[in-house]
């Protein structure tokens, strides 16, 4: 992946209203959510909202040769997000999106997404995806949903060093580097 593929999708997370406007910011802000997740239990997302937002997020981005969302904790940041970071109305809004898509998937023969089989889980992302999202609920929750794992996932330590290899941003001209004049 290139440094303009990343910051390309994290463009996708600026969009949100709780999330710095600047790309460097908002790497820098993702980065020390990153860093409080091992002292930060769940807190808005239930059990199963939980199981929901784990399966979809590791859909988006699953376990590969690479480690997938769920292995750099992405589930666990959008929680500390929600928690710390959103209005309650934006919260609140999110929540009933994620009940939406249980009640989608329950028209598709399982009570909760989670149930349902892998291609019909497929059907219902594309669905979604495919959506404009402008009202509230399923459509516009996944859309978060979705920015939320890649902004969570490539500010995460271990994809940014392991994966990307390179140093997002530089942190200026070093005009001191010796120099020697072609000949």
């Amino acid at each position: 992946m290139q440094r303009r593929e990343v910051v390309r999708f994290l463009g996708a997370a600026l969009a949100l209203p709780f999330v710095p406007r600047g790309a460097e910011a908002a790497i820098q802000f993702g980065k020390s959510l990153h860093e409080r997740l091992e002292e930060v239990p769940f807190r808005t997302l239930n059990r199963d909202q939980q199981a929901l937002v784990t399966n979809i997020a590791e859909m988006i981005i699953p376990e590969t040769d690479t480690p997938g969302a769920t292995s750099v904790k992405v589930p666990e940041f959008i929680d500390l997000i929600l928690t710390e970071w959103a209005s309650d109305p934006e919260r609140a809004e999110f929540l009933a999106g994620l009940s939406d898509i249980d009640a989608r998937a329950s028209a598709m023969g399982s009570p909760r997404f989670v149930g349902l089989p892998a291609a019909k889980k497929v059907e219902l992302m594309t669905a979604l995806d495919a959506a404009t999202g402008e009202k509230p609920g399923a459509e516009r929750a996944f859309r978060r949903l979705k920015a939320l794992t890649v902004y969570g996932y490539f500010t995460s330590k271990p994809v940014e060093q392991d994966i990307l290899k390179v140093q997002m941003f530089f942190n200026g001209y070093q005009g001191n580097v010796p120099f020697t004049p072609a000949v």
